[in-house]
């Protein structure tokens, strides 16, 4: 008994330790100005390397520094956190019938996480009609973007 009681903390302990030195997979589908090609070899290992990421990691970082110029990821990161720097009660109005996609604000259990899920904002009137819920005196560069 005691064995099991010494394995299972020094497996805790081990878990926690690899937890710490976990790093977030970074991906860069544009590498020196070439972009992978769909269905190459290339895409193909990028892929899983995508897929085993996110079954693992649940997330990854995508460089994309020669697709979109860095002002534009600027513009966008200002934006969004003018999005989450809205009061909660403006940030609850949005509602929808799909699962997961309202907004999910800060909890105890990850109490610095955020989310929404939009669905279809390539598509102008979405985009518009989300915007002008958060904020009803508009905002037209944050959907424009």
């Amino acid at each position: 008994m005691t064995e099991r009681v010494g394995c299972k903390k020094r497996n805790q302990r081990q878990s926690e330790m690899e937890s710490e030195n976990m790093t977030i997979p970074c991906f860069d589908l544009c590498k020196s100005g070439v972009r992978l090609e769909e269905g190459s070899e290339e895409w193909k290992e990028m892929s899983k390397k995508v897929r085993e990421a996110c079954e693992n990691h649940g997330c990854f970082i995508l460089r994309c520094d020669e697709i979109i110029p860095k002002s534009v990821c600027e513009e966008m990161f200002h934006h969004m956190k003018a999005l989450f720097d809205l009061p909660e009660e403006t940030k609850q109005q949005y509602v929808t019938p799909r699962p997961y996609r309202n907004y999910t604000g800060k909890n105890s259990f990850i109490p610095l996480c955020e989310s929404f899920g939009i669905d279809d904002t390539p598509l102008s009137e979405k985009a518009e009609a989300f915007t002008n819920l958060m904020w009803p005196q508009g905002n037209p560069p944050f959907w424009f973007l």
